[in-house]
């Protein structure tokens, strides 16, 4: 099976799921890369000169500030020379590669299936071109891959009548992210007592406020807060005026390599996101690293975070810092339900979120496109 992943992964992080993906038996791999990418924090460089175990295309990209509204170069994709049966693209169906996708395979690999990966769990208002756009798109797909449920029930109010699968895009590397003693780094941080801790974006979605007066209450508590933004500022004015200024330590966002030893301080790591008219939580992905870390869980109830803890954590009702606060105590003061959910965690990891597992997933999804068409 000859098979090509377009995939804006340019970080070893996310190359690990590709040679995750060529590992399979019977498939030849090539994956379709930009040479960078910028987003609103940094301009990223592809680390990879080459595939390891499949074939890499470092590609040039036409307008890369815009995930909706760039495309790829050559306008052929390669299709031509690589004839694959499966052609996997990782963007919004309402984005002009997804569209530069369906196009080229008309032209250049009408055989081939196409395997469309979509986030979006946010049914938005569009103007009629990009709606008509998005709807055309869909049409060509052969079977779509939605990050959460919500994400499959926005393509079929799109008009998406095929096969939807259910299946996170990345998965975690669980030889990297596992349980570990964090004494030396929580003593570098000046850490002592139970630690409660976040790591992202420091944005007003992300709910940080909602954290620091969930953890002001509980004296003796350190704050661990991991990540940048422009929300700081207001956090630590927030955590001032309640008191708890000193008990709250900030680390500016640090190497993914070092993230998990910094997972393996915290008691406790909390992902209180909050619902915006156009953004919820899409997954949350720090919630399996610290999972896989064995670190216990607590997370909001905005968009998937529920479905990706399942049982093997906590939720509480996003916005309500009370909540928050009466679960972190109950975790703080049992150690053995703290244990028992740690476990439990690190075992949802290895059952659902390895790379290993979802290229497995990803590789029956192919084979049953496949099939379905013979």
């Amino acid at each position: 099976m000859r098979v090509l992943l377009i995939a804006r992964y340019l970080q070893m992080v996310n190359h690990r799921k590709v040679m995750a993906l060529a590992a399979a038996p019977g498939l030849e791999l090539w994956h379709l890369a930009p040479r960078q990418w910028t987003d609103g924090l940094r301009t990223y460089h592809q680390e990879l000169s080459s595939g390891q175990g499949y074939h890499l295309i470092i590609s040039h990209t036409l307008l890369h500030h815009d995930i909706h509204r760039f495309i790829y170069w050559p306008l052929s994709l390669h299709l031509g020379i690589i004839k694959p049966d499966i052609i996997h693209i990782e963007e919004e169906p309402d984005s002009l590669a997804v569209l530069q996708t369906v196009v080229a395979r008309r032209l250049w690999a009408p055989s081939a299936k196409l395997v469309l990966f979509t986030w979006q769990n946010i049914r938005r208002a569009r103007s009629f071109a990009v709606e008509r756009l998005a709807r055309i798109v869909l049409q060509g797909v052969d079977h779509a891959i939605a990050g959460n449920c919500e994400a499959g029930d926005v393509l079929r109010q799109q008009g998406y009548a095929g096969p939807v699968s259910i299946l996170p895009q990345l998965g975690v590397d669980t030889t990297t992210f596992k349980p570990v003693h964090g004494g030396s780094r929580r003593h570098t941080l000046g850490l002592d007592g139970p630690v409660i801790g976040y790591v992202g974006r420091f944005v007003p979605e992300k709910g940080l406020d909602v954290l620091v007066r969930a953890v002001a209450p509980l004296t003796n508590t350190r704050l661990l807060l991991i990540g940048r933004g422009p929300s700081q500022t207001d956090i630590e004015a927030l955590a001032r005026s309640l008191g708890m200024a000193d008990r709250m330590v900030i680390v500016p966002g640090v190497p993914h390599d070092e993230v998990a030893e910094h997972l393996n301080c915290m008691d406790v790591f909390v992902l209180p996101s909050l619902t915006t008219p156009r953004w919820k939580e899409q997954f949350g992905h720090v919630l399996i690293e610290a999972m896989a870390c064995g670190v216990p869980v607590v997370g909001s109830s905005s968009g998937a975070i529920p479905e990706v803890i399942a049982d093997a954590g906590l939720t509480f009702p996003e916005g309500d810092a009370d909540a928050l606060q009466a679960q972190l105590e109950r975790l703080l003061n049992d150690r053995e339900y703290r244990g028992g959910l740690a476990r439990r965690a690190r075992q949802r990891v290895l059952t659902e979120y390895s790379h290993e597992v979802i290229a497995r997933k990803t590789v029956a999804i192919y084979h049953d496109v496949i099939d379905s068409a013979a």
